[in-house]
């Protein structure tokens, strides 16, 4: 039997919700007819995800880019690589669903009949994202997030499944890791969309401690500070996180690296404010 290149691969998803198919918060993507090498495969989002209930990050958490036919363009994208449990194998396997070397003509309909499908014309349905905002972060400082308002600029693939995984709660989203360019911070870093730094974009209310944040030390008076009073002042940017890291306990901080100028000692040089010298303004007892 020659080995025919199998080329099925699974349209894009703005999210990996596939359990709200069945209410219609999200639809399926459609047909996609695949010619290379051969007119032989049509694919139907609306069967695997609508009628068969598959969640979208069952294919594109891994088996595929979310991207179409990108997964034809790698060269091991064939039908050995199927029947060794990649890419459609994962689940054309036999048990899940009839094997890959089973069954051909479900997949495979060759010329005639991608003529016929080109000539009823293939079912479409644009690929959507939850509807409504996603409720993101706890407290105060909750994020809302628009998949429409994303989408709208944005292909599916820039951000699944490479920065976000096509499954909900599968990314553990922290500023510190923004700030790195990771996740949200791979576009909002100024240049492709405003910066991460204008925390009240994206924030309710701007995440920062409710309470004053005590310092202990040994020796010396514990010191209190208030972001409250310290943000009426300055950016967050000014700050975070090139003095200090955006966690608590993230930065060691020593008074002689202050006296170079380094954390605190940034501003508090008796000129911008106190000098780090003046002890008692600080250190408390």
């Amino acid at each position: 039997m020659k080995k025919i290149l199998f080329v099925l691969s699974l349209l894009v998803f703005v999210s990996g919700y596939g359990r709200l198919f069945a209410s219609g918060a999200i639809s399926h993507g459609g047909d996609i007819v695949y010619t290379k090498p051969v007119k032989s495969v049509i694919f139907s989002h609306k069967l695997h995800a609508e009628d068969r209930g598959l969640s979208c990050g069952m294919c594109h958490s891994g088996l595929f880019d979310a991207v179409a036919l990108k997964a034809q363009q790698k060269n091991d994208f064939n039908m050995d690589s199927l029947y060794k449990g990649k890419y459609c194998g994962s689940c054309h396997n036999g048990q899940m669903a009839f094997a890959s070397n089973t069954q051909c003509a479900r997949c495979h309909a060759g010329v005639k009949g991608h003529a016929v499908h080109e000539k009823k014309g293939p079912v479409k349905s644009p690929a959507s994202g939850p509807e409504g905002l996603l409720i993101l972060g706890k407290g105060d400082s909750f994020v809302k997030f628009s998949h429409a308002k994303h989408a709208a600029s944005l292909i599916c693939g820039d951000c699944h499944s490479g920065v976000f995984p096509m499954s909900r709660d599968k990314t553990k989203v922290t500023m510190e890791g923004i700030y790195q360019g990771e996740s949200c911070g791979s576009c909002h870093n100024g240049k492709n969309a405003f910066s991460s730094y204008e925390c009240k974009k994206c924030h309710e209310k701007t995440p920062a401690p409710a309470v004053d944040l005590t310092y202990k030390n040994k020796g010396t008076g514990a010191v209190k500070f208030s972001h409250e009073f310290h943000k009426s002042a300055f950016k967050c940017d000014e700050c975070h996180k090139n003095l200090f890291a955006m966690r608590k306990g993230g930065s060691r901080m020593k008074m002689d690296a202050m006296y170079n100028g380094r954390f605190c000692g940034s501003c508090h040089n008796g000129n911008t404010a106190s000098n780090v010298t003046d002890c008692g303004k600080c250190h408390k007892g």
